[in-house]
């Protein structure tokens, strides 16, 4: 039986949205989308692990004069009228480089490492196709080839799983997906530091040393 590509699907799926909604007419109906700013405030309301620290790299960042970090990055708002899916947000994005950035989606507790992989090759899809007819704003991260995706979370969240062929699948998926559109992707599952996790987080510039220490789950070659 032939593996499936899933990379392939998810992109096949974002695109006909894309078509079908006119995303390129509305591309400029907010100038949100993919924009490069901090946002530390937590509602009230809003107090899961993942967002508690999602914002507190946030406010590290803002408070130590960190340009190379973003979050909560809108990259579907008003694409496609009366879709429920215009809020869709990355949670944290950042420059490793002036060519290259990386995208994150930060799990603590919630949902499994499919569901992860699957939003960040969502967010990929409409990467792709952003490049391509790119808002008025001209987002850098839409003039760059190289984009790494990773999923971030705590050793406890990847237990339940054997993920070494997943992780292998949809890396090599998104390489070739990449090669077809002029750019280049990565994907790789990695693990939060137990600083994170667990206990208080550390403030400021000790907190982002902590995030700058993530490694990854397996080796991608």
């Amino acid at each position: 039986m032939d593996k499936i590509d899933v990379p392939d699907i998810v992109y096949g799926v974002v695109s006909r949205n894309w078509a079908l909604g006119r995303a390129i007419e509305n591309r400029n109906r907010s100038r949100q989308n993919w924009r490069w700013t901090l946002q530390p405030q937590i509602g009230a309301a809003n107090r899961s692990a993942e967002v508690v620290l999602e914002r507190t790299i946030a406010s590290a960042c803002a408070g130590t004069g960190r340009l190379d970090w973003a979050n909560q990055v809108p990259v579907a708002s008003g694409l496609v009228r009366g879709a429920a899916d215009g809020r869709r947000a990355i949670d944290l994005i950042q420059r490793r480089a002036p060519d290259r950035y990386e995208i994150i989606e930060l799990k603590i507790a919630s949902d499994t490492p499919l569901y992860a992989t699957v939003e960040l090759l969502g967010y990929a899809s409409l990467w792709l196709l952003a490049r391509q007819d790119p808002p008025d704003t001209e987002p850098d991260i839409l003039k760059v080839d190289d984009i790494d995706l990773r999923v971030l979370a705590p050793p406890a969240f990847y237990a339940p799983f054997n993920l070494v062929e997943l992780e292998e699948s949809v890396d090599r998926g998104v390489r070739l997906l990449g090669e077809k559109h002029q750019a280049r992707l990565t994907f790789a599952f990695d693990v939060l530091p137990a600083s994170l996790v667990e206990g208080p987080l550390p403030n400021g510039s000790e907190l982002l040393k902590e995030v700058a220490a993530r490694a990854p789950l397996h080796r991608v070659s």
